[in-house]
């Protein structure tokens, strides 16, 4: 009797390479860190799968754009 084999859900790899592909089309991959993970989190990933296509963590985006958000407030920007 054959032994049953788990199945691998591909959906996540599919998912990641997937966003990497739209920021190479997109010629994001030379802007920096936040500008890539807004891109992915735009397309509707949440940040901490951004942070995984980027090889970077959750925290470090949260960090770049908490520091994105402050420089905007000290300018006057929205």
């Amino acid at each position: 009797m054959p032994t049953a084999t788990p199945e691998f859900d591909w959906t996540p790899f599919i998912g990641r390479a997937l966003g990497l592909l739209c920021l190479h089309q997109a010629d994001l991959r030379t802007k920096n860190l936040l500008d890539q993970a807004e891109f992915l989190m735009n397309l509707g990933l949440p940040r901490k799968e951004a942070a995984v296509i980027l090889g970077t963590s959750d925290d470090s985006l949260r960090v770049l754009a908490a520091q994105k958000a402050k420089r905007r407030k000290a300018i006057g920007r929205k």
